[in-house]
């Protein structure tokens, strides 16, 4: 005979379980079929107990992910980079309101409960130069400066850099990763700081 899963049942599971869940893994543990498992998580978000981040994938109220968590695992793969990770170094005093990644995937953008967070497309030879930090893929400070050049590049924008805090990035290893980057990241760079 099949347990049965109240919401009691639940919220201790989720008390001592994790920050996120896809539904795959919620079925195996719970042992419910697809449908039994779709009603009870309906009632699980209306009480605010799961949080629906996209599909398939839920977020744990009673310990909440961060959204650099959410976005290392909604649109892998990928890593926070671009704006995010400048303020995060304070390379750029700019605090963003959402979560800037790049991916290998094409351009997207999640609106989750936690937050918003948008994954910009990078071809796979610049995709390098990151490292897991506090449990999420982040750019090196320098890795995170050329991608947004060329990014902004690729949009038909020239990027102001003359507000970064220059003394936050390494030169030797900016030097290092612009090999990969075209010659006009470089130029645009040199414009602003002397590499």
């Amino acid at each position: 005979m099949k347990e049965v899963w109240t919401q009691v049942r639940w919220v201790d599971l989720l008390r001592q379980g994790k920050s996120t869940y896809s539904f795959s893994e919620l079925l195996r543990i719970s042992q419910l079929s697809a449908s039994s498992l779709h009603r009870a998580l309906h009632r699980l978000k209306g009480k605010g107990i799961l949080l629906k981040l996209t599909n398939g994938i839920y977020a744990n109220t009673f310990i909440p992910p961060s959204l650099e968590k959410v976005a290392s695992i909604l649109y892998p793969p990928s890593y926070i980079s671009l704006e995010s990770a400048l303020s995060l170094y304070g390379v750029s005093e700019q605090i963003p309101y959402l979560v800037t990644c790049v991916t290998l995937n094409k351009t997207k953008t999640f609106h989750t409960g936690l937050g918003e967070i948008i994954y910009s497309h990078l071809k796979s030879e610049l995709f390098f130069g990151y490292r897991d930090k506090d449990g999420f893929p982040l750019a090196w400070p320098e890795k995170a400066a050329l991608d947004f050049v060329y990014l902004q590049r690729q949009n038909g924008l020239k990027p102001t850099l003359n507000e970064w805090n220059w003394e936050n990035l390494d030169l030797s290893k900016l030097r290092s990763f612009s090999q990969a980057f075209p010659r006009t990241v470089r130029r645009h760079l040199a414009r602003f700081h002397e590499l």
